[in-house]
């Protein structure tokens, strides 16, 4: 399991109630919805730096973050 850390964040409060009913809805914690959220972010940031370094299409591009990603929780899960 990976360390958590507590942070205090100011949320618009339309968007914390969004939070809270989806945390509601799924079972999840606020701070786990927040945290898919901002790596969900993090993946389409990945997507876009991969698109101007290459002249991979984008579902060239899909395939490879989908890849990387693969990978890189096999290596988490194979840590833990």
């Amino acid at each position: 399991m990976t360390a958590r850390q507590h942070v205090s964040i100011d949320l618009n409060a339309d968007v914390a109630a969004i939070v809270r009913a989806h945390a509601a809805e799924t079972h999840l914690s606020e701070g786990e919805i927040i945290d898919r959220a901002i790596r969900a972010y993090d993946l389409r940031s990945l997507l876009a730096q991969i698109r101007e370094r290459s002249d991979l299409d984008e579902q060239q591009a899909l395939a490879l973050a989908r890849e990387e990603l693969k990978a890189a929780r096999a290596e988490r899960d194979t840590a833990a």
